[in-house]
């Protein structure tokens, strides 16, 4: 090999190093270009996370500190509809009827009293409009001076009654009483609503077994003292059996209409409902009333004021389903032995607060008995 091509392949060499070289370099600087741009989104993506982040938590505070705001001052509370107060608390009703967590699913634990009270203005606003949706219920206002109860009177206070739409034609009523307390219209009882379901703890079965039945409704409200929206006194409304001998005075009993009544009364309702029969005794002398089912009433010996012929007319139309452990409409013992003067059956449920839930079936199966005897005759 000559001198020109010994130089020739050892430039050729040089170059080829070199370029390898500079390739290499290049390489290099692209991938730390590309780790550097690469570093610098992930710094930008990191940033935007931690100002979402940091946006996220100041809303939630905010939020935080609205919520504690309107719960610590009632006053707010007033008036808010169930969605609204839904957003202030963690808990929903699923298509169950339960009250659960909106994060889990899982049905409502133990409440501080805070979030007791919170919740069951919730559950009360939510059971009455579901209620009146559910069966197009009409709304009444009570007292009214001038008897136009579809009207609201804004001069005085009025709180809300319900009835079925065919409840000044249809010849058989049913008479939904309460007990005492927090409950409110359509409500058994509030702890059973947040602690159980709806089908125990309102009275949306008993309307829409009624309705099934051919029996009009009518839902009374005896603990709703005040004004719904003013919050007034209702001088009138004092007690519960004002509130329910009122109702039945000026609405039931002059509604010629109804030819038979019937009442489920629970707890305190029992009181009321003895205090009805002895403000209008001629409807249970002549057999207008036709049923009464007490749930674990507690309406005492108030009865007796009946006389000697009411009070065997009163023994011989009502039964008291009461706490048992028996099975549903078991006889647990008779009205010698009963503080309420009546025979007393299984409630199918230990528990007072859940006696008028389980009891439904056989209320109507007892209501429906004498019938069925007229009819076969």
């Amino acid at each position: 090999m000559n001198n020109s091509n010994k130089k020739y392949k050892m430039e050729k060499e040089t170059n080829n190093k070199e370029e390898n070289k500079n390739e290499k370099k290049n390489k290099n600087e692209e991938i730390s270009n590309s780790k550097s741009e690469k570093n610098k989104i992930e710094n930008n993506e990191e940033n935007i996370e931690m100002k979402e982040e940091k946006t996220n938590n100041e809303k939630i505070e905010n939020e935080n500190e609205e919520k504690e705001k309107v719960i610590k001052n009632k006053k707010l509370l007033k008036g808010k509809q169930a969605n609204e107060l839904e957003k202030l608390i963690d808990y929903k009703y699923n298509d169950k009827g339960e009250l659960v967590n909106k994060k889990t699913g899982k049905k409502c634990g133990k409440l501080s009293q805070q979030e007791y009270d919170l919740v069951g203005m919730y559950v009360q606003n939510y059971v009455e409009n579901l209620i009146i949706k559910t069966f197009d219920l009409d709304i009444l206002y009570v007292p009214n001076n001038d008897k136009n109860y579809e009207i609201r009177n804004e001069e005085i206070p009025q709180c809300k009654i319900l009835t079925t739409k065919d409840f000044k034609t249809n010849p058989k009523c049913l008479i939904l009483i309460q007990g005492t307390g927090v409950v409110r219209l359509g409500q058994w009882a509030r702890s059973v609503c947040i602690n159980e379901n709806l089908n125990l703890g309102t009275m949306i079965p008993y309307v829409d077994k009624a309705i099934k039945n051919n029996y009009s409704v009518l839902i009374m409200n005896p603990n709703e003292k005040k004004d719904f929206k003013t919050e007034k006194t209702i001088e009138e409304f004092s007690t519960m059996e004002k509130h329910s001998v009122y109702v039945y005075n000026n609405i039931i009993k002059t509604n010629n209409n109804i030819k038979e009544i019937y009442i489920v009364a629970h707890s305190m309702g029992g009181e009321c409902t003895v205090e009805i029969l002895l403000n209008n005794k001629e409807d249970l002398m002549n057999r207008r009333i036709k049923k009464i089912a007490f749930t674990d009433s507690v309406h005492g010996e108030d009865y007796l004021k009946l006389g000697e012929e009411g009070v065997k007319i009163f023994r011989e139309i009502s039964r008291n389903y009461i706490g048992s452990d028996k099975p549903l409409g078991t006889f647990v013992r008779d009205y010698t032995t009963s503080y309420g003067g009546v025979d007393c059956y299984s409630s199918g449920h230990t528990k007072h607060e859940y006696t008028s839930g389980t009891a439904i079936d056989e209320i109507f199966k007892y209501f429906s008995e004498e019938e069925e005897e007229e009819n076969k005759n």
